[in-house]
């Protein structure tokens, strides 16, 4: 990045010289610079020029003139804007090796060349010269860092010919960094470097930095869990004023504090979360009626005790959300609430904000309300025990309980069905789970199912975010919203083209949501499913917070909120003050637009920062444990395709892996991108999804790296026989789809998200 104070000497000296040209060594000696500072001089005149600051002429720099000549009017081009708009700059495909990224905007994405970048890395904040092709983003030019992501990173420390490099842990920063300073370190060592020049593609120079911390060597669990942790700057600690201000907090309840609430200790409760699970900041109680159900969802009433202005609630809003690593939690609140306090436990009293819920014997709403109350747990149960009886095993459990999750189950069923009818998109995409040795190294991989008790809860946690998101809609003069913005026409379009290579129609069905929904229910087979849903998934945006009333897509909701985790998610501590202030008339917290969209931005920023974190350090620990598994035969199905190889999903093992496309048998092999398929003119054979590959392990460092085994039918084409795309048909379909009807006063547009890495985490990303 241009130093600034650099800069302000060089237009004093070109000022006071007379903007007489000076060379590059003449500016040095002019400004008596220092060897730091020489290094950074190049990167700030490049810089000056790309703002249009100086001119170069004959390897001389000057001021540019001010002075303009007349030019012809001429209309805007709507292929050009000269303006400059910021935007964050997307580094992913250099990471690959292509030559090109992206700089995404307000305005859309903008293609960048690689020549186009500057010196931007992965996340920086970029002044872009855009260009539009009719009327739509196309392609721009990096004309001026506004904001580094990273001004430390963390990674490996690596030497080579007398010289020391960095090699940064995140995937995205696209190239190696020289070590001015190495410090302590040793050959490799994780450690977390501080960035002192960017570097100049233009000349050749690499970006450098000195290393201000050794983390310990790599490979050891808890050594590369502290470097995801520094790479992301996650607090490990609260300050002293936060710790201060949750050790004041008393434990018990006031007496008047409990009269003044609805008193529902009485009322049979019980939560359901994953086994080693410590904050339960959501309960349900269920009772049978003569017109069919009451629902309580309890949610722990943390807004009581951490209120805007406290040092609790700033340090939440900065944190966002709790991070959940291996055998650590990193949390958005001091663990005397999150664990203690404000966690639902059994046997304790405990306040609550109550969303009551009567409902028919067909699973529709009859009426519902929210209360302040108290009350107190009676089990505390895991996904898998409710499971267990819901399999028809014995249990341990009451007739009581027993009674109720029964009766829950059958509530739970007609729930799911409604929100079948009313578009919930439903993905069959178990997550990967990790087990942990007591060294928290990964002993081996596990599917992670969601299972009925998971469904059960997700339902009632549905129906209360549902009914806040609508209540604070009608009452609040503005709110937060868990908006799902509607796909992409030419996502939809270049996915249906994509699915007919393979024999898939997308037909139309009404709305774009029951034409996913048949979609997904019409896929031949588990096979199919494994490959196509991701790619579906990918195909639809990314669910946020919003302060704009928008529909949520993947749910088929027009007003949907959080409102049930508020220990460990800022958004839903929000709403719990929104709800206490113009819902309950019981407090006086009033947010405005700005505040509102500031916790908005912080909230989505900060949940994509947790997946990305929590992502890293389950790919860390999983190719740790694959190393192990290095010579190894495996089944395998290809599940993608890129230019630079086939993705492999494992069948002994559930990870994926990588065919490179020199490792595919013979050559001459071309990829064909709109098919997903690698083609062999020569031998008319090809590799593509659903194929079934015999692979042998041949390296993990950073990826798992494949060879096809050379035995009989080590591969098979699953879908056999290519076939020319039908996509003129397919999309007559498409442009036959309506948009689902809606409210008018709903600004209506949706997405959905892809679940988390736990059973809590998931049940939290709708």
């Amino acid at each position: 990045m241009k130093n600034i104070n650099l800069s302000e000497r060089v237009l004093a000296l070109l000022e006071a010289n007379g903007n007489a040209p000076l060379s590059y060594n003449e500016i040095v000696y002019n400004l008596r610079l220092v060897k730091r500072e020489k290094s950074l001089l190049a990167e700030t005149l490049q810089e000056m020029m790309a703002e249009g600051t100086l001119a170069k002429k004959s390897r001389k720099f000057s001021l540019k003139s001010q002075k303009r000549e007349p030019e012809p009017e001429v209309q805007p081009s709507p292929t050009s804007n000269p303006r400059l708009i910021e935007g964050i700059f997307d580094a992913t495909p250099l990471a690959k090796n292509q030559s090109y990224a992206f700089v995404r905007t307000e305005k859309g994405d903008f293609f960048v060349s690689a020549e186009d970048t500057l010196n931007a890395y992965h996340g920086d904040k970029v002044a872009i010269e855009p260009h539009f092709r009719k009327g739509k983003s196309d392609y721009a030019f990096v004309r001026k860092i506004v904001e580094r992501a990273n001004a430390t990173m963390s990674g490996d420390f690596r030497t080579s010919g007398g010289r020391a490099y960095f090699i940064s842990n995140s995937r995205k920063i696209h190239n190696w960094f020289e070590v001015s300073d190495a410090g302590n370190a040793k050959d490799g060592e994780k450690v977390v470097l501080e960035v002192s020049n960017w570097g100049n593609p233009t000349l050749g120079k690499m970006p450098v930095g000195k290393v201000i911390e050794v983390l310990g060597p790599s490979g050891d669990p808890q050594v590369e869990l502290l470097a995801v942790i520094r790479q992301y700057r996650l607090p490990l600690e609260f300050p002293e004023e936060v710790q201060q201000e949750a050790q004041s907090v008393p434990e018990a309840i006031l007496q008047q504090e409990i009269a003044r609430r609805e008193d529902l200790r009485r009322v049979f409760t019980f939560t359901i979360d994953p086994a080693s699970a410590k904050d339960f900041d959501d309960a349900i109680s269920l009772e049978t009626t003569a017109k069919g159900w009451k629902l309580y969802v309890h949610i722990a009433d943390v807004a009581h005790y951490v209120k805007p202005g406290g040092a609790m609630f700033e340090e939440a809003a900065k944190r966002g959300n709790s991070f959940y690593f291996p055998k650590k939690v990193i949390p958005m609140l001091p663990e005397m609430l999150s664990n203690k306090v404000c966690s639902l436990r059994p046997g304790e009293d405990k306040l609550t904000l109550t969303v009551t819920t009567k409902f028919d014997k067909k699973g529709r709403i009859l009426r519902q309300s929210l209360s302040e109350s108290v009350i107190r747990s009676d089990f505390r149960l895991s996904y898998e025990q409710v499971d267990v009886l819901f399999a028809g095993q014995p249990t341990d459990f009451s007739e009581e309980l027993a009674s109720t999750l029964n009766e829950g189950r059958k509530l739970s069923a007609l729930l799911s069905q409604k929100r079948l009818d009313e578009g919930y998109i439903f993905f069959d995409l178990p997550e990967l789970e990790y087990e942990y040795d007591d060294e928290g190294l990964v002993r081996r991989f596990t599917l992670a199912e969601e299972t009925e008790s998971h469904k059960l809860i997700e339902n009632f946690m549905l129906v209360a975010n549902e009914f806040i998101a609508k209540k604070l809609t009608e009452l609040a003069p503005g709110t937060l919203y868990r908006i799902h913005e509607d796909p992409e026409y030419r996502k939809i379009e270049k996915l249906t083209e994509l699915l007919s290579y393979y024999g898939i129609n997308f037909y139309e069905r009404g709305t774009l949501n029951e034409s996913m929904q048949y979609l997904l229910n019409t896929l031949p087979g588990l096979e199919y499913h494994r490959v196509f849903d991701p790619i579906i998934l990918r195909s639809l945006k990314k669910a946020k917070y919003s302060i704009q009333h928008v529909r949520h897509f993947g749910l088929g909701m027009e007003t949907y909120t959080h409102f049930t985790s508020p220990i460990r998610r800022l958004c839903d501590l929000i709403i719990h003050h929104l709800c206490k202030t113009w819902i309950l008339h019981s407090g006086k917290v009033k947010f405005n637009r700005q505040q509102l969209q500031h916790y908005a931005t912080v909230a989505s920023e900060q949940e994509l920062q947790a997946d990305q974190a929590e992502r890293d350090i389950e790919r860390t620990y999983g190719l740790a444990y694959m190393k192990t598994k290095v010579g190894e035969k495996f089944h395998g199905l290809v599940i993608s395709a890129k230019s630079s190889g086939l993705i492999v999903r494992l069948e002994e093992i559930p990870v994926n892996a990588v065919l490179q496309t020199a490792q595919l048998p013979g050559s001459g092999w071309t990829y064909r991108d709109r098919e997903m398929r690698f083609a062999n003119p020569r031998t008319n054979d090809f590799y593509q999804l659903l194929d079934k590959v015999m692979v042998q392990i041949m390296d993990v460092s950073d990826d798992i790296y494949l060879e096809v085994q050379q035995v009989p039918n080590a591969h098979v084409h699953q879908y056999a026989v290519p076939r020319k795309n039908d996509s003129a048909g397919q999309n007559k379909e498409l442009s036959r789809l309506r948009a689902p009807r809606r409210n008018n006063a709903v600004d209506a547009r949706g997405g959905r998200q892809k679940s988390g890495s736990t059973a809590k985490r998931r049940r939290n990303k709708k």
